[in-house]
């Protein structure tokens, strides 16, 4: 009777270490993102003797980015990885990185995210319920049409364009002259197939692999918005935690970005191939073509800074001095 009582608080004491992460993402099955996540998943399992299980929900299982975030900040999700465009809505400073032509390449971008903005994002993220762990990325949104060429901004006139559910994106749809309409991820190929909207604007990779090309003719690179990405954790699932569960969890931090990015960006060029051969045509805008749609979105920046205020201002100089900072360095 003795052993049979041992057993049971031994096995009950054994469950009761055993911790299960849900982790949500609109990242569809099949990407780097997705792929990065199995990593993730793998390490923690076996440095926490399969003790901690994160079961990833991919293609939006649990709704659109929104949702997502409400969840995880209710902690109804432990954790999730989603773009800046979509956290701004709670996070509203992270509106700022998704201004049009903010940043002149990914070497910019990574330098200015993870030596200028990481810390102070981080403080962002916990005072609205989140434990931020890394920088992530979509990548260089260009611009997708159901039967027109977009080649400068006036052929924007008048287009309704699914936007994401940002400030940013809204206004610079606005700015350009076109009909944006906010919609959430899961629901934008259907828009697309029904006529509610006739463009978009998202990288190659993520229009392939949310299968948008099937309902587009046309596709081009304005490269207008680089979209950086996070994962992160709900602050009310942290906060139980000790502090190995933190650990394992924590892993490598932000170090896992550069990994990240890697996997996104080594597909590379091959994914306009794809487009092609998928019956897409597209195009690559010339530099004075791609001047246009950067002279078309001046002043957003200063604009957002005053709209959303908060630590807007201090963000952006902050941006402004890694500028400076990473063409010193060169």
């Amino acid at each position: 009777m003795k052993l049979t009582l041992l057993f049971l608080l031994l096995s009950t004491q054994a469950y009761a270490k055993e911790l299960s992460v849900k982790f949500g993402t609109i990242a569809p099955a099949g990407t780097p993102w997705a792929d990065s996540l199995e990593e993730i998943k793998v390490r923690v399992g076996k440095e926490s003797g399969n003790q901690i299980k994160i079961k990833t929900f991919l293609g939006g299982q649990l709704g659109g980015e929104l949702e997502i975030m409400q969840k995880i900040r209710r902690g109804n999700i432990e954790g999730g990885g989603l773009t800046c465009g979509a956290m701004a809505s709670i996070i509203p400073e992270l509106d700022l990185l998704e201004v049009p032509y903010l940043f002149e390449s990914s070497e910019e971008a990574d330098f200015i995210l993870d030596n200028y903005l990481l810390v102070p994002f981080r403080k962002l993220f916990e005072a609205k319920g989140f434990v931020m762990l890394t920088w992530a990325e979509n990548g260089w949104r260009s611009i997708g049409h159901k039967s027109k060429l977009i080649k400068s901004p006036s052929d924007l006139k008048a287009v309704k364009i699914r936007s994401q559910e940002s400030k940013v994106h809204l206004a610079f749809w606005k700015k350009v002259g076109a009909s944006p309409v906010a919609i959430a991820t899961p629901e934008v190929l259907p828009a697309l197939q029904t006529g509610v909207v006739e463009a978009f604007d998202n990288t190659p990779l993520f229009t392939l692999a949310a299968e948008w090309q099937t309902a587009i003719k046309f596709y081009s690179v304005t490269n207008h918005i680089y979209q950086p990405a996070a994962v992160f954790y709900s602050k009310k699932f942290w906060d139980r935690l000790d502090a190995n569960q933190k650990k394992i969890l924590t892993g490598p931090g932000n170090g896992l970005a550069r990994e990240i990015r890697s996997n996104v960006r080594k597909l590379g060029e091959g994914l306009l191939a794809v487009l092609k051969e998928s019956g897409v045509n597209t195009y690559n805008l010339t530099a004075a073509e791609r001047e246009s749609f950067k002279k078309a979105s001046e002043g957003l920046a200063e604009q957002a800074v005053k709209d959303i205020g908060g630590e807007s201002a201090k963000i952006f100089a902050l941006i402004q001095e890694g500028k400076k900072a990473f063409k010193a360095k060169k």
